[in-house]
């Protein structure tokens, strides 16, 4: 069977793409309380790359949710009635699916009606940078780019609350 001189360069394109997001996700680059967040490796549902520094300037909350986790979905749509409650905010919200491509994340996403701004973490770079043990986790990343807080499970609502209210 023979190879078009397309499909080839294709091919090879697309190797070279995976070798390079292979050698970022090399780095010592962790996530660690106190310390700067390391970027992200992402890209939203219409494939465009998504990073932190789009939320410079603002408290980031950076969530990772599985489309399996009822309880992940859950605090999703908490998150957007809180957006509406405090319309003056200053928080960014990232909701990163870790299902890579098993998941139908765009059928969920439409489904549960989440408008917030979800990404994939296709190749589980960040989910490794951010030592991912489980879902619903999420970090609180603040103005100058520095880790707060991480919570593995629910954000407790009153802590959930006082991050909106803060950041009005």
């Amino acid at each position: 069977m023979k190879i078009s001189p397309f499909l080839t360069a294709l091919l090879k394109c697309v190797l070279l793409c995976i070798m390079f997001f292979a050698c970022i996700s090399c780095k010592d680059d962790v996530a660690v309380i106190g310390k700067p967040a390391p970027e992200i490796a992402v890209f939203d549902l219409a494939g465009k790359q998504r990073a932190l520094s789009e939320g410079k300037g603002k408290t980031i909350l950076l969530n990772f949710w599985s489309e399996s986790c009822g309880v992940c979905i859950a605090e999703l749509k908490s998150f957007e009635q809180l957006l509406h409650a405090y319309p003056q905010n200053n928080l960014h919200i990232i909701a990163v699916n870790i299902d890579g491509e098993k998941g139908d994340t765009q059928a969920v996403v439409k489904k549960s009606e989440i408008s917030l701004l979800v990404v994939k973490d296709q190749l589980n770079i960040t989910a490794e940078r951010y030592q991912l043990i489980g879902t619903p986790t999420s970090f609180v990343i603040d103005r100058e780019g520095k880790i707060l807080y991480k919570f593995e499970g629910l954000i407790p609502a009153q802590e959930l609350h006082s991050f909106f209210k803060v950041n009005e």
